[in-house]
């Protein structure tokens, strides 16, 4: 079942793989039964894999101060406090200088921790862990505005129900060999597996064997792909296929639920490209793969493929979203036109505060550098220069992206719809209206106007 996005990415804080159910616990933590309190766990950064135990709170910082104590240069002397009890802990930030994260999003009030939260102070990423048998759901449950995703889950259970009754049905009737048959046939003829366990059945229609057709639409665009908690038809692979038009081909997407080196693997035409970076419990977006032109080819479909190593055999959760092959015309070269460009995408870049679209002009024209250099057999400095800003820009553009929608989301909790909308069509001045970035904001204002 592929649904649309709802709303934990967009701009909500997600929570690792598989909820509060799977969260990967330290060794502390699962065996903690009639002991209360959180623990801090390390998972990257000086301290990798030393873990922290409290009852109530934790002062986190650079100096001795802080019950954990995280030498970092941009760690400041007193960063960050967890506070709470019963099951239910809260962190704030306390006026760092270069903030606290919360699973990737800056913290600008107070929030509540759930079981499995990632946290980054510095250069250090915590994982937080609820230890507290009797109170654990509560913090599990514990958000702020979840109600698309709760109906997002509540659809999908219905859904499983509906497939265990009906299921259970055909055995009794037909035994077991005809209820295979017509699970076969009702669910379209794509691979199926049946988990019996304690009486029950579940099934799970895996069309990672189908060939997804790539559009340019906002059908494609807005879709889910992969096997969590948006979409679980994709358990083992995402293939898609495209035409090639000549020139530069650039694949673009968002992935979430990777957590270790290699799990999801990119290949065009059956050649590896690129291995899905880390993302650490979030959703990570303008992931970007640079096609060698070599791999592909006119005339006939050309096939990008997102692989999981890890299903099968097992069940570990990943998804991919906002997936676009975006084509270029690379021009003649002209050495002189590009310094022009250069010198213009620099101004731009450096007037970034100044005018919101500043830092867009200043992608499009670093941009278009590279590509009247493209074709030298020699490529001058300014080259390898103009590749470092598009990176930077993009990076940057990016972070905007994902602090309005944050922004927007704490502005209609606290404000109203009215603030919220404001803040996402201030936002909408940072992109031009082909950019993934600008047609998400535009969606999310659109579903919020009626």
């Amino acid at each position: 079942m592929t649904q649309s996005r709802s709303s934990s990415r967009d701009g909500k804080r997600e929570r690792p793989k598989g909820g509060s159910s799977t969260v990967r616990r330290s060794p502390k933590a699962r065996s903690g039964a009639g002991r209360r309190g959180f623990i801090l766990t390390v998972t990257d950064g000086r301290n990798a894999g030393r873990e922290y135990f409290f009852e109530t709170e934790a002062s986190l910082g650079r100096t001795d101060e802080n019950n954990v104590i995280i030498m970092d240069p941009g760690v400041s002397r007193r960063h960050a406090r967890i506070a709470g009890g019963e099951g239910i802990f809260t962190i704030e930030d306390q006026g760092s200088s270069n903030g606290t994260r919360l699973n990737g999003e800056r913290l600008t009030s107070p929030e509540v921790l759930r079981d499995g939260d990632y946290l980054q102070i510095g250069e250090t990423t915590m994982l937080f862990s609820v230890l507290d048998v009797a109170h654990e759901e509560v913090t599990g449950r514990t958000s702020f505005a979840e109600l698309e995703e709760a109906l997002a889950d509540r659809k999908y259970t219905a859904e499983k129900k509906y497939w265990q009754v009906r299921l259970r049905a055909i055995m009794r009737s037909k035994g077991a060999l005809a209820a295979v048959l017509a699970v076969l046939v009702l669910g379209g003829g794509y691979g199926v597996w049946s988990v019996l366990r304690s009486g029950k059945a579940g099934i799970i229609i895996d069309r990672s064997s189908e060939v997804i057709a790539y559009s340019d639409g906002d059908e494609f665009f807005n879709k889910v792909y992969g096997y969590g908690p948006y979409d679980k038809a994709h358990r083992e692979k995402v293939q898609v296929e495209f035409e090639y038009l000549g020139g530069r081909a650039t694949l673009q997407y968002g992935a979430w639920g990777i957590d270790k080196v290699g799990e999801l693997q990119v290949s065009i035409n059956g050649q590896k490209v690129s291995d899905t970076p880390l993302t650490m419990g979030r959703w990570v977006y303008g992931l970007k793969v640079v096609v060698p032109r070599e791999l592909l080819s006119k005339g006939k479909p050309n096939r990008v493929v997102f692989k999981s190593t890890l299903n099968p055999p097992g069940k570990d959760k990943w998804e991919i979203c906002y997936v676009q092959i975006l084509q270029e015309a690379i021009p003649p070269a002209n050495r002189e036109e590009a310094r022009l460009q250069f010198d213009l995408a620099k101004k731009a870049f450096e007037d970034g505060e100044i005018a919101p679209f500043n830092l867009y002009t200043a992608l499009g024209k670093f941009k278009k550098v590279r590509d009247l250099l493209e074709e030298l057999p020699q490529k001058p400095e300014i080259y390898a220069e103009t590749l470092e800003y598009i990176e930077k820009t993009d990076q940057l553009l990016t972070q905007k992206f994902q602090d309005a929608l944050f922004d927007a989301r704490r502005a209609e909790r606290f404000k109203g719809a009215d603030e919220s909308k404001k803040v996402l069509r201030r936002a909408l001045g940072f992109f031009g209206k082909e950019d993934f970035r600008y047609r998400e904001i535009k969606r999310q204002l659109d579903a919020m106007e009626g």
